[in-house]
């Protein structure tokens, strides 16, 4: 059964796909009411806090400088119950320290719609906790809670479900992070195309924005995942431009699926790696050689450009789905590659990104490609050499962290 949704704006009338196929028991408060996260401005709000919202609207930058490069993320979260007792203030009324990691489960469910799509589902889940670390970080909303659990902050519930408690625990500790701390994770039901802030947004063409249209676009997310295959790290990166999302130590934890923190580092010799979690694959004609400074290990090998499907592979298996970071190591030369196509799948055969490096530079040191969600299993990094002729790719090791 569907249900009918409020419009956010007067005399503007919601997107049909808002309420058509989702069981009205599983349609957001926030959709219903169409109230925004932190629009609703009432409680004893800090001033911090409110100088922080009304910068984020204006479209100020995040105030990177105020938070410490050696974040960590907080390992529970302060929420006014006020939904539960009626309070006007955080500290006339009931405040829950809940574990993080609890706390996306409780939110969840109530903020994303539960039946779609599990990579849907998962960048709900890195949103909502990357949202909760943000106002931590900052001091809390409020002047004795981190947030509430309403639509004014998130829409916090003591009401659990099987699939959105394993998108959480599939994610657990991950965030989406820029310049060392998390983002200000927001989002919104239709961000429209392009969305409030310039994001290309093809899957949501057509449709009208409800809401701010900033961030996440909730329904984006769904048809990126359901339409297009993408998965929640692409996503999310994707709606926050020059984010990434990584799991980070020290976190809330629980609830498993994080892949160990076991570091693999898989070399261009496979005399070098441990053939149970790593190896590496030519296909066509690779040289070996050390005739250039600064290789990891004994040796690399080279490949000269051409028109053809001959990679070099470097496998890694994880014991269990994680997100991960993957860095490159090359030796640069003036006749390289200047950009070296390096392509990234996981165990199920899914491409979940490909990076363009300049191999002229850069060279003799671990070079970051991106952080993405593995599944269990046999992953795999792709070096590939399809390019025009004339230069040559360089396949030296790759590092899993």
């Amino acid at each position: 059964m569907s249900v009918m949704v409020a419009s956010a704006c007067a005399g503007q009338a919601a997107p049909p796909e808002l309420a058509d196929e989702i069981p009205e028991d599983e349609v957001p408060e926030r959709w219903a009411q169409g109230v925004e996260v932190d629009e609703d401005r009432s409680g004893d709000l800090r001033p911090e806090a409110l100088a922080l919202i009304e910068a984020r609207e204006a479209g100020a930058a995040e105030p990177s400088e105020e938070v410490s490069f050696a974040w960590r993320p907080p390992s529970s979260v302060r929420v006014w119950r006020r939904r539960l007792d009626g309070s006007t203030a955080s500290c006339q009324g009931r405040v829950d320290v809940i574990p993080l990691e609890t706390y996306v489960k409780g939110v969840l469910p109530h903020e994303w719609i539960r039946s779609w799509h599990g990579e849907s589902l998962r960048a709900g889940a890195v949103a909502i906790r990357t949202y909760a670390a943000n106002w931590v970080t900052r001091g809390g909303k409020y002047s004795c809670a981190d947030l509430d659990d309403t639509t004014a902050s998130q829409v916090y519930q003591d009401q659990f479900y099987a699939v959105t408690d394993a998108a959480v625990n599939a994610t657990a500790g991950t965030f989406v992070m820029k310049n060392g701390a998390p983002v200000f994770a927001e989002y919104s039901a239709e961000n429209g195309h392009p969305t409030a802030t310039g994001i290309s947004d093809p899957v949501c063409a057509g449709r009208a924005r409800y809401g701010h249209g900033r961030g996440t676009c909730q329904w984006g997310s769904q048809r990126w995942a359901s339409q297009q295959g993408k998965s929640h790290t692409w996503i999310l990166q994707h709606y926050y431009p020059g984010a990434t999302v990584a799991r980070v130590e020290g976190g809330g934890g629980g609830g498993g699926g994080g892949g160990g923190t076991t570091t693999i580092i898989v070399d261009s010799n496979a005399a070098a790696n441990d053939a149970a979690k790593a190896r590496v694959e030519y296909t066509g004609t690779w040289t070996a050689s050390s005739g250039t400074p600064g290789f990891h290990g004994t040796d690399y090998r080279w490949a000269a450009t051409s028109p053809t499907s001959a990679p070099a592979t470097f496998s890694f298996y994880l014991a269990s789905a994680g997100t991960r970071t993957i860095d490159a190591w090359w030796v640069a030369g003036t006749n390289r590659s200047a950009a070296a196509s390096f392509i990234v799948h996981d165990s199920a055969g899914s491409e979940l990104g490909r990076v363009a490096k300049d191999q002229r530079i850069d060279g003799g040191r671990w070079n970051t490609l991106g952080t993405y969600a593995f599944r269990a299993g046999w992953n795999r990094v792709v070096l590939s050499r399809w390019q025009a002729t004339g230069s040559v790719v360089v396949a030296d090791a790759i590092r899993v962290r």
